[in-house]
């Protein structure tokens, strides 16, 4: 694991709601885009900002994330203007890594070129599938056509820095076509691969269509069978998995994402866009109308109790391959609780969904298949 990377530095996470046609599934917040609803969006970020800036002045982020819906369908402008107010606001000398997701469909030469000149360094590309039946079947507008000229022009434009999301487990999808798209994924030379299972979300289309009859996702045998091979062939051509759903080639692990397993502050802005600081954590509501009509963003808030935050940092980090350590939770939180979940994890190392090594638990092979029944045991 990269050295650079093992302290839980602030980061900055700005949702774009918005998409140009929901896929059937996806659960997460998203509206159609439209030229006022952009200008609207805009107006109370910038709004929230500056609420945000006189709370958190001592924010000094070193990561920067930009996620949605879809960022890449931002004009040129929006961008201009969103660069400037964070720049006002906060001291990014200490940003090592910016991020904005794309889609294929949407992504130009010319906003790459934007992005470089205000400092994006890092570009998430939502590639999902190197089938044009499966992307249509996913619902996705966009074509392996497209994905092909979106990496091209990544490259073109300077990034050395960038990834694929694919979608592993989508029903009547074999083990060789499968093969295929992680082969051709690997092809383009990604330094990040993420590869999630496709569920069905409350929510999405594929719930409705599960509810009729329409659908069904694969048996678990099967779906562990193709996430194995994922990670097979991941390995072959140099990538580490770093945490459950993620791989990357040495030095390419998504920063912003660690810091937050790793229990790292960070501030969230935009509708749906959730944020922790200290032990308080507060989430806007997923409502844009709501978000762009009120003087201040309506959300809920929180505060997590000592053992909550202790808990979460045990069952993140577990999720990532370079584990947890006993020691630091013990240094950082005093729990009772601590020595309940040590003997937690060493019965459940008795089965092999664990092991410690010098004072560091990780899931094994077979805890990462297990990982959510891990938490739930952890949990209890």
């Amino acid at each position: 694991m990269n050295a650079a990377i093992l302290h839980n530095p602030d980061g900055l996470y700005v949702h774009v709601p918005f998409c140009d046609g929901k896929c059937p599934y996806c659960a997460f917040y998203s509206v159609p885009f439209t030229p006022d609803g952009e200008a609207d969006w805009l107006r109370a970020v910038l709004a929230e900002l500056a609420c945000e800036r006189a709370e958190w002045p001592e924010l000094s982020p070193a990561t920067i994330y930009f996620g949605g819906g879809t960022p890449s369908l931002l004009s040129g402008d929006v961008w201009l203007r969103l660069s400037e107010a964070l720049h006002a606001a906060f001291d990014l000398a200490a940003v090592t890594e910016w991020t904005v997701e794309a889609n294929p469909g949407s992504l130009t030469t010319e906003r790459l070129a934007l992005w470089k000149g205000l400092g994006v360094n890092r570009i998430s590309l939502g590639a999902q599938s190197f089938d044009d039946g499966v992307l249509r079947r996913l619902g996705r507008r966009h074509t392996v056509a497209q994905v092909c000229a979106a990496v091209e022009a990544i490259g073109a434009a300077g990034f050395e820095n960038w990834g694929l999301d694919l979608i592993a487990c989508v029903p009547g999808v074999g083990p060789a076509r499968w093969a295929a798209t992680l082969d051709a994924a690997l092809a383009l030379r990604p330094r990040h691969i993420s590869v999630y299972a496709l569920t069905v979300e409350e929510g999405a289309q594929l719930a409705k269509e599960r509810a009729a009859g329409r659908f069904a996702l694969l048996s678990d045998g099967r779906q562990l069978a193709r996430l194995a091979l994922a990670e097979k062939r991941m390995g072959e051509a140099g990538f580490a998995r770093y945490e459950i759903s993620n791989y990357a080639l040495p030095g390419f692990e998504c920063r912003h994402n660690l810091a937050v397993w790793r229990g790292g502050d960070y501030l969230g802005m935009g509708p749906a866009a959730a944020s922790h600081r200290g032990g308080r954590r507060w989430t806007n509501h997923a409502d844009l109308c709501a978000y762009v009509s009120a003087p201040l963003p309506p959300r809920e808030s929180e505060i997590s109790s000592v053992e909550g935050q202790a808990l979460d940092r045990l069952i993140f980090g577990l999720r990532t391959a370079e584990g947890v350590g006993m020691s630091e939770l013990e240094m950082r939180y005093e729990l009772p609780t601590l020595s309940r979940w040590r003997c937690t994890l060493e019965q459940l190392a008795k089965v092999g969904v664990v092991v410690e090594a010098n004072g560091v638990w990780r899931l094994t092979r077979r805890g990462r298949e297990v990982a959510d029944g891990v938490a739930v045991e952890l949990m209890g």
